[in-house]
Formats: C-alpha cells, structure tokens, sequence
C-alpha cells in the first residue's frame, strides 16, 4: 500500500509582491507569471522577498512555529480557557486544531514550491544574467529556506531520529506537481545537510569578506535599501544563518562532528579587528529601560515582520513555573530581567524598545548564538567533559549567573543542565519543544504535567493530504 501526499502547488504562476522600493515591506499587491517575473534580476529578488514573507506569517514562523503552537506543546505556558487547551493535552482536533495543522504543512509546502521554482527559473539564466554574487546569494538563500522548512516539517510530522528512522515526510527538490514518496528521516536529513553545505559554500566569499564581517558585526539589522547589498545580512539566510542552521540539523542527525564544528565556527569567528562576529550580550548594555528586552546582540538569524510584538498576547501565555526553572539565579539571570515582568508571570520578551538599531522591534529571532553554545558543549563532552561544561558556564556567565555548575558525572547530568538552561532561553521562541524531542527526554512542567515522549509528539499528517492506493 503506497502513500502519496498532495497540496497545493503554483505551477505556472507564483503569487509575489510588486511594486514597492523597500524589499522587506513588500506587500502583495499582484500575481504574475513566472516567466514574466523572473526577467530580470530584481523580479527574482522580488520572488525570494515573497519567500520570506510566507516564512514569517502567522502560520508558520511569525506565530506558530514560534511562541504559540510548538511552544504550547513544550508546555511553557499555564493556559485557561484559550484556543490552545486541547493541544497543551498534545490533542490534535479539538479547538480547530487539524485545521491549523493542515495550514501550517500547507504553507510549509507551497513556500518549499516556490523556492523550487525560484531555484529551477535560476538554473535557465546564463553567467551574464547576474554578477556572481548576486546568483550565489540568491540560491544559497533559497537553499536555506527551503532546508530550513523541511527540517522543521520533519521535526514536526516524524519521530526523532533517537526513536526511529521510518517513512517521515515527502521531499521535492524540483518543482512538480507530480506526488512524491515519503522518504525516510535520515534521507531527508541528508538532503537538508547538502542543501546547507551547497549555501554555505557559494555565500562564503561575499558574506566573510571583512567588509561584510564588520558589518554583520555592527549592524546586521540595520537599514539597508539594496537587497544585493551587504546591509540586513541578520535578516537573511546567509553565510552565518546557514552555518547555525546546520549545527542545528546536524546535531538533529546525531551527526556530532558536523554539528561540534559549525557551532565553534560561529563561536570562534572574529572580524578583522578580532572583535567576535556576534557576541552574547554584554553585561554593560543590559537594562531594560535603554535596551531592548530581545537581547539581540546575541541573534545570528531573523525574519521580519513589522510589529511581531503584537502578535503576542501577555495575558493568554502566562509563565507558571518562573520561580522552579530560575533556581538558584532567580535574582541575578538576565533573561528574568528582560524576558519576563517581575512576578514572572508575563512573558516581555518581545516588548523591545523603538531606540534600538533598525528593524529589531520586527525581529522573528530564528537561531542565536546560545544554541551554539548548547551544541557545542553537548558534542564536546565526550571528547572533554571540563571543556563541554566549561562553554555552558561561560554562556550561564554572560547571562548574569554568578553560580558556575559543578562539574556532573554523565553525558545526562549535562543534558539535563542544558534543558535547564533551555528553557530560560527558549521561552517564546518555538525551539525548546525540538529540544526535548531530539533527546528524547521527558517534558517538564511543575504544575505536575511532565510528559513522557510517546507518539502524541509527532504530528498527524493532515488527512486530505494522504491518499492509500493499492
């Protein structure tokens, strides 16, 4: 018995915004047929910008994907009476929840459509068509895009490779309308893998020139109206997006040298005036009143939407639990000075001020440089236990902790400081429920509602999107 998935697919024509001077405020306006769009090189600009907006709606990462469903699954909130009570149960229907699911694989796929046309009309332009940099900023982006949407349908929709490596999710490469095969968790991990590696390798020489190192160290977020220029590098999935999304993924595959050496890349990476290319948070510029409660500085990757902040509702997503997560460094974390009200009931985190540089009040943070921090000591344990704790005392020291860890005996004494840890940083920011599942440890939550890892993390797989032929 054979199953094959359908969605909804732009075959002949893609749905992209036009007419607007600023790539990042585009709004749709128009659809236009991809011949006619891809003429020039701005209408491939104007594709990936339609991209990227698919990438930050609500129903994927500008909501979703974020601080609502998946963060409701790791049970980070002490929900009464909302649209989420069903699924804080990891119920799937109730509420409108299969709704939801279906248009969450359902944008999910077509914007993984749309990056295959985008890649597919880039293959026909002749070596004229671009200046090199710009056709290697344009597939290495898409690539990354699109490698970054199938890892999290995958991290969604199929068990951890810690639990199984079974028929998980269909993979297009090329646009098709053709229904493809479920491929196996370990062979899409290996496409995702070579997508990154493919991006790494052609945005290499434009982002890591010093001019745009410098840059992406000062001012990754700034204004920039190009969109080939080398200004919002934060908000595009670049040379440093890329590499930490494939720490992220390779970790995901238990691919532990991969993983150790792309994190301590990004740790290690210095401009020409050995400044750290992005650096956690100084000490010196945390205030609440002057500085944003983001704590941006620390953020390799984001996608814009304006005025993400008020997509988050105070009241609904209350903290129960501030006190036991906190410990010890109640009084002196930052995240609890900036993430959260004093009573850490609310969560602030994306309440930033208007003063700050560029676009961050619009920032979706993606990936920050404390998630490298995480992998790297997690891979390096077994090589160096006194180094691995050593990068999770240093991380827990630049976010204010005056207490270092005392040393711990096994591979899960660090993981459990790490989930820890984790779950003050996670907060709001849709990642701590992967992290739980890709270890495969049991889900926490002190109002006495821990979760055991069972079936109920994999996502039903949308019903009109499966047929079973004969």
């Amino acid at each position: 018995m054979a199953r094959k998935i359908y969605y909804y697919l732009l075959v002949g024509a893609m749905a992209m915004p036009l007419g607007c001077s600023d790539w990042l405020e585009l709004e749709p306006k128009s659809e236009v047929a991809a011949d006619v769009l891809f003429e020039t090189p701005e209408g491939f600009s104007i594709a990936l910008n339609g991209i990227y907006t698919n990438v930050s709606s609500p129903t994927l990462y500008g909501s979703d994907w974020k601080f609502a469903f998946v963060d409701v699954l790791a049970r980070c909130y002490d929900l009464k009476k909302t649209l989420y009570d069903g699924l804080k149960n990891y119920d799937y229907v109730s509420d409108g929840m299969d709704q939801k699911i279906s248009e969450m694989w359902g944008l999910a796929y077509n914007t993984i459509a749309n990056c295959n046309a985008l890649l597919g009309q880039l293959e026909k332009k002749g070596s004229t068509f671009f200046a090199q940099h710009e056709r290697n900023m344009l597939e290495g982006e898409t690539r990354s895009i699109r490698a970054m949407l199938y890892f999290d349908l995958l991290r969604l929709f199929a068990p951890a490779p810690a639990v199984a490596d079974e028929a998980a999710i269909p993979y297009y490469g090329e646009l098709s309308n053709t229904p493809m095969p479920y491929r196996s968790t370990s062979e899409i991990l290996q496409f995702i893998i070579a997508d990154l590696k493919r991006s790494k390798e052609i945005q290499r020489g434009f982002d890591t020139s010093t001019e745009a190192k410098q840059r992406f160290q000062a001012a990754r977020f700034t204004f920039d109206p190009g969109f080939y220029g080398i200004g919002r590098r934060g908000f595009r999935a670049g040379y440093y997006a890329t590499t930490a999304l494939l720490a992220r993924v390779a970790s995901y595959a238990q691919d532990n040298q991969l993983a150790l050496d792309n994190a301590m890349e990004l740790i290690n990476s210095r401009t020409a005036d050995d400044e750290p290319t992005v650096e956690l948070t100084s000490a010196t510029v945390v205030d609440v009143d002057e500085y944003d409660r983001l704590l941006s500085d620390d953020i390799i990757f984001a996608v814009y939407r304006r005025d993400y902040e008020k997509q988050f509702n105070k009241v609904t997503f209350l903290l129960p639990n501030t006190v036991q997560i906190f410990g010890a460094d109640l009084n002196s974390d930052y995240r609890k000075k900036c993430y959260m009200t004093a009573d850490g009931r609310q969560l602030l985190k994306f309440d930033v001020s208007l003063d700050r540089e560029g676009d961050i009040t619009s920032a979706i943070a993606m990936i920050r440089l404390s998630e490298m921090y995480y992998i790297a000591a997690e891979t390096t344990y077994d090589i160096d236990t006194d180094a691995a704790l050593g990068l999770l005392n240093t991380l827990r020291a630049k976010r204010g902790c005056t207490i270092p860890l005392p040393a711990v005996a096994t591979k899960d004494g660090l993981l459990d400081a790490i989930i820890n840890d984790a779950r003050r940083e996670y907060v709001g920011e849709g990642q701590l429920f992967f992290l739980y599942k890709r270890l495969n440890k049991t889900i926490l939550d002190e109002t006495g509602g821990n979760q055991t890892l069972t079936d109920k993390f994999v996502l039903p797989i949308p019903e009109r999107e499966i047929s079973l032929d004969n």
